[in-house]
C-alpha cells in the first residue's frame, strides 16, 4: 500500500525557463519522495527530498477507546542501533540536491548541474536525481552530459518523454540521445502477464490493501474512502461489518490470521475518508477482527506523537506474529503471538516504511523503504542493512512487499510506469542479484498498491485512487474512477 506521505496534487506544467526546474524541485519536495507515482510526462517520479517529513499517505489519527480495546504499550528493543552508510549517503545526496536548487535560483545553472552530478554519484539509484541532472545539463547547453543523464535514468527502468522538458526537447533529435530514446520507449511498453482475478463493482471504494483466504478463495480489500473492509468471493462483494464506525478510519493494510477466523488491519484518520473531521486525525490503530461478523476482538491504539502516525502495511507470520509499518515516524512494529505489548524497531535507515515481508527463517524481516530501498531487519540484534541493488536497477519506490521462494516481490509504483517486480536475492539474503519485471499492465494497473501471494500467483490491487483525488479527498477534475480490479500474475 502506499504509505508515507501525501500524494502530490496535480500541478501546472513548468514553463520554458531554467527557473521552472527549481519549481519542479519545490513541488516534489512537498511530498513525493515518500509516496505515489507521477505520470510519465509529469515531474520526477521520486522527488529530491528536503524538508518535508517522510510519509506516503497523509494519515494521522485520534485515539478512540472502545470495548475490547487493548491499550498500546510499546517496548523498544534495547540493542544499540548502527548508523547505516546508505542512510548517510542518501542524506548527503539530499543536501547536494538542495545546494543545486539554491544555485539554480541564484542563476548558476552550471553550478546546479555540478551538485546534481555529485548527488547521482552518491545515490545513483534515485531516478529523479538522474532526470534532473539531465535537465540541468540541457539547460546549460551540454548535450553530452544531458544524454548521459537520460541514459542513466532509463537504465533504472524508468520512462519519460523528452518533450516534457523544453531544453531536452530541443536535443531529442541529436544522435547522442538515440540509445537512451530506445530505452525510454522500451521501458514504457506494457509487459502484460497478468489477468483479472476479481472485480469489485464500486468505483468509489478507493482500495489499498488486500489479503487472501485459500480456504474460501476469498479476498479481503481495505477501503480508504469507506473506512471498511470488503469481502469478495464467488457470491459477490460485501462489507465485513454493517456500517462505518467513528472509531475506525481509512483501512490500509489487511492480513489474514493463520487461524482463518480473524483478520488484522491497520487504520488511520485521513482527510480522504468519508466523514472526516479534524478530531479523526488521531486515529491510528492495529485492529483484530472476527471475520464472521466484523467484531473488533482486540485493538491497539498508538499514542499521539509530534510527527503523527501513518500506519500502512501489515502482515502475519505462520507462527502468528504481526508486523506493521508506520511510515510517518517511521517505525516497524512487532506484536508477538499472545502478547499484549508491541515492540518498536527504530533505525536511522528508516525514512518512509511501506511493505513488510518476514523471511521464513523467523530471524529476519524485509521492509520496503520508499526513499532508501529494500532493508533487512535482524530481529535478534535489531541490525538493519540496505540490500545492495542489482546492476543497473533500483529498489526505491516500492510499496507492497511479499516474500516468495528466496525472493521479494514488490509493487514499484515509484517508477513511471508502475510495475510489479521480483527481486532475486543471493544466498545470504543481503543482496539483490537480479531484478525481474513480472507485470506492467498499464492499461489497467495505473495505480497499483499492495499484493498478496495466492497459491502460485501474485494478486495485487491494480487501480487505487490517490492520484485521482487531491490531499483533501476531492476528485481531481477530469479524473475517471473505475471499479476496483485485482490482477493476478502467475509465478514460476
Amino acid at each position: 500500500m502506499q504509505l508515507s506521505g501525501p500524494r502530490l496534487p496535480q500541478r501546472p506544467r513548468p514553463d520554458s525557463t531554467p527557473a521552472s526546474i527549481a519549481a519542479t524541485f519545490t513541488e516534489e519536495r512537498k511530498g513525493r519522495e515518500t509516496n505515489g507515482h507521477a505520470d510519465a510526462s509529469g515531474p520526477p517520479t521520486l522527488s529530491p527530498p528536503a524538508t518535508v517529513p517522510p510519509m506516503r499517505l497523509d494519515r494521522v489519527r485520534t485515539v478512540f477507546a472502545g470495548a475490547c480495546t487493548a491499550l498500546l504499550l510499546v517496548a523498544t528493543p534495547s540493542h544499540a542501533q548502527p548508523h547505516p552508510r546508505a542512510a548517510d549517503e542518501a542524506a548527503q545526496a539530499r543536501r547536494l540536491v538542495s545546494a543545486g536548487l539554491a544555485a539554480l535560483r541564484a542563476g548558476d545553472t552550471v553550478g546546479a548541474h555540478r551538485n546534481l552530478v555529485k548527488a547521482t554519484e552518491l545515490w545513483p539509484t534515485q531516478p529523479a536525481y538522474q532526470w534532473t541532472r539531465a535537465q540541468l545539463a540541457a539547460a546549460a547547453g551540454d548535450t553530452a552530459a544531458a544524454a548521459e543523464g537520460v541514459t542513466n535514468f532509463a537504465a533504472l527502468g524508468a520512462s519519460r518523454s523528452l518533450t516534457s522538458d523544453p531544453f531536452l526537447a530541443k536535443m531529442a533529435t541529436n544522435a547522442q540521445f538515440g540509445p537512451a530514446l530506445i530505452a525510454l520507449l522500451a521501458n514504457a511498453e506494457p509487459r502484460v502477464r497478468s489477468s483479472v482475478r476479481a472485480t469489485l463493482a464500486d468505483s468509489t471504494l478507493w482500495p489499498e490493501g488486500v489479503a487472501w483466504d485459500a480456504r474460501g478463495d476469498r479476498f479481503f480489500v481495505g477501503s480508504v474512502r469507506h473506512r471498511m473492509v470488503y469481502v469478495h468471493d464467488a457470491r459477490g462483494t460485501r462489507a465485513l461489518w454493517a456500517a462505518s464506525r467513528a472509531d475506525i478510519g481509512a483501512i490500509l493494510g489487511v492480513a489474514l490470521d493463520p487461524d482463518g477466523v480473524h483478520l488484522w488491519a491497520t487504520t488511520s484518520g485521513l482527510p480522504q475518508m468519508n466523514g472526516y473531521v479534524d478530531a479523526d486525525s488521531g486515529i491510528a490503530a492495529l485492529l483484530k477482527f472476527r471475520i464472521t461478523d466484523g467484531t473488533i476482538v482486540q485493538r491497539w491504539d498508538l499514542p499521539p506523537s509530534a510527527a503523527g502516525h501513518t500506519l500502512g502495511d501489515v502482515t502475519v507470520t505462520p507462527m502468528g506474529d504481526v508486523f506493521m509499518t508506520d511510515s510517518r515516524e517511521p517505525v516497524l512494529y512487532r506484536l508477538r503471538r499472545g502478547r499484549a505489548v508491541m515492540e518498536a524497531y527504530r533505525d536511522p535507515e528508516f525514512r518512509s516504511l511501506q511493505g513488510v515481508a518476514p523471511a521464513p527463517d523467523g530471524q529476519h524481516v524485509y521492509v520496503a523503504d520508499y526513499s532508501h530501498g529494500l532493508l533487512r531487519v535482524d530481529l535478534a540484534t535489531n541490525a538493519v542493512i540496505r540490500l545492495s541493488d542489482a546492476r543497473s536497477s533500483t529498489s526505491l519506490g516500492v510499496d507492497g512487499l511479499v516474500w516468495f521462494e528466496g525472493s521479494l516481490i514488490g509493487v514499484q509504483n515509484g517508477i513511471t510506469p508502475p510495475r510489479i517486480v521480483r527481486f532475486h536475492l543471493d544466498e545470504s539474503g543481503t543482496s539483490i542479484t537480479r531484478q525481474e519485471v513480472l507485470d506492467r499492465n498499464t492499461a489497467i494497473a495505473d495505480e497499483p498498491t499492495i499484493g498478496v501471494i495466492a497459491g502460485r500467483s501474485y494478486v495485487y490491487v491494480a487501480n487505487s485512487q490517490w492520484d485521482k483525488h487531491d490531499d483533501h479527498g476531492k476528485r481531481v477534475p477530469g479524473s475517471v474512477l473505475a471499479p476496483t480490479v485485482l490482477l493476478s500474475v502467475p509465478l514460476k
